[in-house]
């Protein structure tokens, strides 16, 4: 093995961060909703 290491890299997709959040934001409401739900 040579000793060079590799970088990979890209550029990054815009409105990716905020796709990610607006999903992650929805999964917990959705699991809140099964909790609460679950008490009543």
């Amino acid at each position: 093995m040579s000793g060079e290491k590799m970088i990979l890299s890209h550029e990054p997709v815009p409105g990716y961060r905020r796709v990610f959040y607006i999903v992650c934001l929805a999964a917990v409401s959705y699991l809140g909703l099964i909790f609460l739900r679950s008490f009543l």
